[in-house]
């Protein structure tokens, strides 16, 4: 594996697995968003939206700890993570056009309106997903050097905390604050 493929799978791992993490914490913003959705595509199962909730936070986590394998688990993994990306992607494009109203719920707290910001976040976290799958682990079963490893590590830990708090930082940005 390379160096920059281990950043790029840690960085998924740290976004899938604090979104999880985060979705517990403030689980009824998660199964008010499972509620609206449901209502608006599916209104008779509406009810349906807690079971939702709990395997959307399943699935993220199970995501997130599958990412640190390699091998065909990795490949597995790797492409569940871009396509939950791809769909959220779909739900944000839909809620910035208007046809639904979500709140984004990523990590967990509904903060704002899902829309084109969530779209272009997902975006470049699809690159990641996708330059990740594509990435040669060539090095696999050589000792790793623990400043590659570092530096790995490092930038998952900024991609994972910009993609957390990315609706502060763009609010912060844009000075709607």
């Amino acid at each position: 594996m390379t160096y920059v493929e281990l950043g790029l799978r840690l960085s998924l791992v740290g976004v899938f697995l604090a979104s999880g993490l985060a979705k517990i914490r403030t689980f009824g913003d998660v199964v008010l968003m499972w509620t609206r959705l449901f209502d608006r595509v599916w209104p008779a199962k509406k009810n349906w939206a807690p079971q939702a909730a709990w395997v959307l936070v399943a699935v993220e986590v199970t995501t997130g700890v599958g990412l640190l394998f390699q091998g065909l688990t990795r490949v597995f993994f790797l492409l569940i993570a871009i396509g939950l990306l791809a769909s959220f992607s779909v739900l944000a494009i839909l809620s910035a056009r208007g046809v639904i109203t979500l709140d984004c719920a990523c990590f967990g707290r509904a903060s704002a309106t899902l829309g084109w910001r969530h779209l272009w976040r997902n975006f470049a976290l699809l690159v990641v997903g996708s330059t990740a799958l594509f990435s040669s682990p060539g090095n696999f079963g050589r000792t790793l050097d623990p400043g590659g490893v570092s530096a790995s590590v490092t930038a998952a830990v900024l991609v994972t905390l910009i993609a957390f708090f990315y609706d502060e930082i763009t609010d912060l940005l844009s000075g709607n604050w």
